[in-house]
């Protein structure tokens, strides 16, 4: 077997299981009744889980705090060692763990009951004595991991993974979870700017852009050339054309040396697509890409106040 083969093996036998997985997910009667559950006011949920589960739960946790349900990761063995004080009697306890049987979890079961927490756990034998303790169960289980000496934790933490994944998006979806309360959680990097970010961001003044509709081609070119943003603006009344250096380039080539006889008028486009100031980077991207166009026009109180450029939104 070629290593690409038995990469290949690896992914055909995580979705086999990953497959089977969700025909049991979809025979869990129990599912709405747990979000319903989580989507409780101020429900925390704290992940506890030991090894590959607890870098898996480590990511569930993050996932959840990111998307409106306030938690944590509790290391177990820190947790055993005075960080149970971390603990709130109204949280819910999510556990991870493939055989249900993992020590520093058994032991901190006792606490867990006795202080009255519910408990969910993602895991893979139903028979385990977390299975026994637990409140609700996503079936984490795998007749094979991806792992040729079936012991490491590839199927079964894969499985993991998505079930968190399913959970947190389910609760996501249900506590209606948007867009803005997105933005806020993730103010930094490409998708904070993405998010955050408005058309009054990125606006261009428009003052030196502005020509009037006799102006002539010889003096358009001048003028596309000396203020730098490869366009002009054609004032109409109240509103404005847009003329870009490749109307000017495709004037030429159409008309030649008559080019020059042509006047701002004919040349401009009188529909340009315009955003209203407040605009979100989704919807200015949206209109770029839709229309194949390099620049919109930006209204604030049905006023033309500037304009924005496709490559100052990828600046």
């Amino acid at each position: 077997m070629s290593h690409l083969d038995r990469a290949i093996d690896v992914f055909n036998i995580e979705l086999e299981e990953l497959n089977s997985a969700l025909v049991r997910l979809r025979k869990n009667e129990k599912f709405d009744s747990l979000i319903d559950f989580l989507c409780q006011e101020n429900t925390r949920v704290v992940v506890i889980g030991m090894g590959k589960s607890g870098h898996v739960g480590s990511k569930i946790s993050a996932s959840l705090a990111s998307t409106g349900t306030f938690s944590f990761f509790l290391h177990p063995a820190e947790a055993y060692h005075g960080d149970l004080g971390m603990i709130d009697k109204k949280d819910c306890i999510l556990f991870l763990s493939n055989s249900g049987e993992t020590e520093e979890i058994l032991r901190l079961l006792p606490f867990i009951q006795k202080n009255g927490n519910t408990i969910i756990s993602i895991l893979g034998n139903l028979d385990s004595s977390l299975a026994k303790n637990s409140d609700w169960i996503l079936d984490a289980s795998v007749k094979k991991e991806a792992c040729p000496i079936n012991l490491a934790p590839t199927s079964s933490s894969t499985l993991s993974l998505v079930l968190g994944d399913c959970l947190t998006l389910a609760l996501m979806t249900a506590k209606g979870f948007k867009q803005e309360d997105f933005a806020k959680l993730h103010p930094g990097g490409n998708i904070g700017r993405r998010l955050l970010t408005t058309a009054k961001d990125h606006i261009i003044s428009i003052d030196s852009l502005v020509c009037q509709e006799n102006t002539s081609f010889e003096d358009l070119l001048s003028l596309v050339s000396s203020v730098g943003q490869g366009l002009i603006l054609v004032e109409v009344g109240k509103g404005f054309g847009i003329i870009t250096d490749g109307d000017l380039r495709r004037c030429l080539q159409k008309w030649g040396r008559a080019s020059f006889e042509k006047i701002a008028s004919e040349i401009m486009t009188s529909d340009p697509i315009y955003v209203d100031i407040n605009a979100s980077y989704h919807e200015m991207e949206r209109l770029l890409v839709k229309n194949a166009i390099s620049t919109l026009l930006v209204k604030h109180k049905d006023q033309i106040v500037g304009i924005v450029k496709a490559n100052s939104l990828l600046a």
